[in-house]
């Protein structure tokens, strides 16, 4: 498996940002529903938030071309899961990681339902942040990206996209008091809804037809129907 920056996603510091970023996304993602969600990592020590409407979560760690966790498979090839298996699809940090960042964001609209919930986190390329990951990855380094550039992709792909969030501090630390909305905040969250498909609508039609039996038609009732075509 190669190593991509394990020793960034199993830092102190990161493990701060996890924590603030789970204390903002939470309470955003609640009233997600459906069976499965779907937690694409690049740290299999952060914990999906517990979603009292959602069955249970299988999460999948990105690490370049290599999935691992609850599955494994190549990171090269399509998600082996099924169109529309996920009521929610978290990307944490996961687009930092892998090797295709398009397709695993194409992967992740794939597998999400119609109506359901799509949060992406990341660290902001702008701020202290990015000096410190050049610094400490070593092997192949994260790739930071700009959020506005995912909510264009969200955009286009017709989701319902809410702002993007700047959360966490501002520096890279250890310990210290949660931290939530920042406006310098090292990390990032963005979260949208995968609109559902809309409704053909109906054209009624009038169309004549003959009554059961004469005389059965209630007083003013008119000799035709009204049925509804595609």
């Amino acid at each position: 498996m190669p190593t991509l920056a394990p020793d960034i996603y199993a830092t102190p510091q990161i493990g701060k940002l996890l924590a603030d970023e789970a204390r903002v996304l939470s309470p955003l993602l609640t009233r997600c529903t459906g069976e499965h969600g779907l937690h694409l990592t690049a740290s299999l020590l952060a914990d999906p938030p517990a979603l009292p409407l959602l069955g249970h979560w299988a999460t999948v760690r990105v690490a370049g071309p290599v999935l691992g966790g609850d599955v494994r498979a190549s990171g090269l090839e399509a998600l082996p899961f099924t169109d529309d298996a996920f009521g929610v699809v978290l990307l944490r940090h996961a687009l930092e990681t892998t090797a295709r960042q398009d397709n695993l964001l194409d992967e992740a609209i794939r597998v999400l339902a119609p109506g359901g919930m799509l949060a992406i986190t990341g660290i902001h390329p702008v701020g202290l942040w990015s000096p410190w990951v050049a610094r400490q990855a070593r092997g192949t380094r994260p790739r930071l990206t700009w959020p506005w550039w995912w909510s264009q992709r969200l955009v286009r792909d017709d989701f319902e996209l809410s702002m993007p969030r700047r959360l966490g501090s501002a520096w890279p630390r250890a310990g210290g008091s949660p931290v939530g909305e920042s406006m310098v905040g090292g990390g990032y969250m963005l979260i949208a809804r995968k609109k559902r498909p809309a409704a053909v609508p109906l054209r009624p039609r009038t169309a004549a037809v003959e009554a059961p039996m004469p005389g059965t038609l209630a007083s003013g009732a008119r000799r035709n129907a009204r049925e509804s075509i595609p």
